[in-house]
């Protein structure tokens, strides 16, 4: 008779441990009529945007809706941020198409989140956004810093803040009940889950516009 055993503490592999993970969508957009067939059964980009005349802007939301999923019930979120980047498309000296990050600005916090797989509603509006980003800079000939908003090479209408030369990107952090931080997700996997909105869809990150 042949026997052995396994000496867990040498095994290499870490035991797998409990997690969270994210879904945020727009609110008020319905499901696909194909949901259970296509790979993501809401739309998630560029299906809200805040409006392109000066005199919305300062007063148009975006709305949203935000969700935690625990898929073992081991974790509770007991906060969860959501932060705003804006990006800045721009040509440069010799005419190049560039692009340059604002910075990721937390632009949300709800303190006491839903249960597992429950909506959490919140809007991000075109006030909050401009002040988030007033001051930041680009270096748009490579060594001068200009104000994004008094770029003389992309002039803005007074009032007018956002003139569709800019993306908006929606991320969130999640934090557990006993201190643990879930800020990056498997880009390869979890930021694309093509499971079912009913079981534990996720996302990580969603774009929208000015139009």
């Amino acid at each position: 008779m042949l026997m052995s055993c396994r000496d867990e503490s040498l095994n290499p592999l870490p035991g797998w441990e409990p997690a969270l993970h994210g879904f945020v969508i727009f609110d008020g957009v319905a499901p696909a009529a194909n949901a259970k067939t296509r790979n993501q059964p809401y739309i998630t980009d560029y299906a809200r945007n805040f409006p392109l005349k000066a005199q919305d802007a300062a007063t148009a939301t975006v709305p949203f809706k935000i969700r935690w999923v625990s898929l073992d019930n081991k974790l509770t979120a007991s906060k969860v941020d959501v932060y705003l980047e804006m990006i800045e498309y721009y040509q440069d000296a010799d005419g190049n198409d560039k692009q340059s990050s604002l910075g990721n600005k937390l632009v949300k916090s709800i303190s006491a989140p839903a249960g597992n797989r429950q909506w959490n509603s919140f809007t991000i509006s075109g006030t909050e956004a401009f002040n988030l980003f007033k001051d930041a800079t680009v270096k748009y000939d490579k060594t001068n810093a200009v104000k994004v908003f008094a770029n003389p090479a992309n002039k803005r209408p007074t009032g007018q803040w956002f003139n569709g030369s800019e993306d908006f990107v929606v991320t969130f952090v999640l934090t557990t009940s006993d201190g643990l931080v879930f800020k990056k997700f498997n880009e390869d996997s979890i930021c694309g889950d093509p499971t079912d909105i009913s079981e534990a869809s996720a996302n990580c990150r969603l774009y929208f516009d000015v139009k």
